[in-house]
């Protein structure tokens, strides 16, 4: 049976525009009831044998994973992966992931893969709805930091970002491993919901290196990636 997604949407297909919270809290909503709550590295081959089949808001998905073949855009450029939907192929989401590129990056693959499912959950309806082509491509490059923020690849990353590593698995990892290099927690909120984090001032950054390389190895993402979801889910502060 079909895993199902539902978020707000126009009559077209296109989502409202989602709080990070909301993103969020779907893309981790997604991960436990296709991979279960243990911490483990996400297994590309098992995510596109659960996602092959999908729900979203009552529309069927067929997503067709290649892992397998280099992929370019149209100018014949290299990119790390691809989604998009033909019309003449009613009801079916390709997902292509650059094999030249990501074979020997593991930590790469499961984030490009993440991003592209993210286009697929709230891009394609839409576009499968008014029988539109549609593509996404995930480019090597990073997009510059004056560039004007495109809300499609910020909603995939959110997405991805949750996914990969939910916020409270992440925060029971960050916390223990914490515990063990006998790291100073500090508590915000209030006394129903704490939320610890860490002041990089008080315990210095060579303690938050290792926390962040430690769970890096244990979510199988890169270092950069665990810094961001640590900052953004509010567990380190400067």
């Amino acid at each position: 049976m079909a895993v199902g997604v539902e978020y707000p949407s126009f009559g077209s297909g296109e989502p409202v525009r989602l709080s990070a919270e909301a993103i969020r809290a779907l893309g981790a909503d997604l991960r436990r009831r296709l991979l279960g709550f243990v911490v483990r590295p996400v297994e590309p081959a098992d995510l596109f044998r659960r996602t092959a089949r999908l729900r979203v808001n009552g529309a069927q998905l067929r997503l067709v994973w290649d892992a397998e073949h280099p992929v370019h855009d149209d100018k014949g450029i290299p990119v790390l992966g691809v989604c998009e939907h033909d019309p003449d192929e009613p009801g079916e989401i390709m997902i292509s992931l650059n094999s030249d590129l990501l074979e020997d990056r593991p930590e790469l693959l499961r984030s490009t893969a993440a991003h592209e499912l993210g286009h697929a959950i709230f891009d394609m309806p839409a576009a499968m709805a008014g029988r539109t082509a549609r593509a996404f491509r995930s480019r090597v490059e990073a997009r510059a930091a004056d560039a004007p923020v495109d809300w499609r690849e910020w909603r995939a990353d959110e997405f991805m970002g949750a996914f990969l590593a939910p916020r409270r698995q992440l925060t029971r990892a960050f916390m223990r491993e914490a515990s063990a290099v006998g790291a100073s927690i500090a508590w915000r909120g209030d006394d129903e919901s704490p939320t610890p984090y860490m002041k990089a001032s008080r315990n210095g950054w060579s303690v938050i290196e290792t926390i962040v390389a430690t769970l890096a190895g244990e979510f199988g993402l890169s270092e950069p990636f665990i810094a961001v979801r640590l900052r953004k889910y509010g567990l380190i502060a400067d």
